[in-house]
């Protein structure tokens, strides 16, 4: 088995990564939006991997569609001059150079192109992480200022009182609502388009009225966001590119 492949698991092709290692005993799996990963003793053949993870099929499946509700697994990020990201669906360009104050400056977008400054200290092996930590940042911050404009808008049309809101580095779900009515949204939402980021703040927002997903909820929702139903499936279909 090599480290790393696509195999078939309940019907769903799921990316493979194995690593064995002579300081483990046994073996463990673990999913993440890189796909599903396993550790294993040294000795262990690749039939007996295969067979595990046969045995914990339900677990891996699982995990495989709670990242499938987000658009489905992404390929990972380099973090390098040109790679392309997205904020409010439109695609920017990034551009990473060398200034001694980086950590002040942070991230910016000018030009049509995404400027993230590193410190020398931090080329190499460090870089990716200085640059994608500036990154996030960088949105986090814009989320914040955008997903409050929206929900000024839908919770006019919804007469509700603006609640609380926090970001959250969910993994597999683009907002929440709790029973205290306090919304916490997926700051990633912001590289999608504002028609998405609407019906993701039009969704929570419904939640507050409808605690659960009934069809006084649809109904509900369909009533402040006509577009409900193609917003939800381009967002299950695209959402994907929007992770890092």
């Amino acid at each position: 088995m090599s480290a790393s492949e696509r195999i078939i698991v309940g019907g769903q092709e799921i990316v493979l990564s194995v690593r064995r290692t002579s300081r483990r005993k046994t073996i463990a799996l673990s999913f993440g939006a890189d796909g599903l990963k396993v550790l294993a003793p040294a000795e262990l053949s690749d039939r007996e991997v295969r067979a595990f993870i046969d045995r914990k099929r339900e677990w891996v499946l699982k995990k495989h569609a709670g990242f499938e509700e987000v658009g489905g697994l992404h390929p990972p990020r380099e973090f390098v001059s040109g790679e392309a990201f997205s904020y409010l669906g439109r695609t920017y360009r990034l551009r990473i150079y060398s200034a001694e104050d980086a950590s002040q400056r942070g991230a910016a977008l000018r030009g049509g192109i995404f400027e993230v400054p590193v410190r020398s200290d931090e080329r190499g092996a460090g870089e990716a992480l200085a640059v994608r930590r500036r990154l996030r940042a960088w949105y986090e911050k814009r989320a914040r200022v955008k997903l409050i404009e929206r929900m000024g808008l839908y919770c006019d049309r919804l007469g509700l009182k603006m609640p609380a809101v926090r970001l959250a580095n969910q993994q597999k779900r683009w907002g929440s609502c709790d029973k205290e009515g306090t919304l916490r949204f997926n700051w990633r939402i912001v590289m999608a388009p504002i028609a998405l980021v609407d019906y993701v703040v039009a969704h929570e927002l419904c939640h507050i009225i409808e605690h659960n997903h009934s069809s006084r909820f649809w109904r509900l929702l369909e009533t402040t966001y006509p577009d409900m139903n193609a917003a939800r499936e381009r967002l299950r279909r695209e959402g994907h590119r929007y992770y890092f």
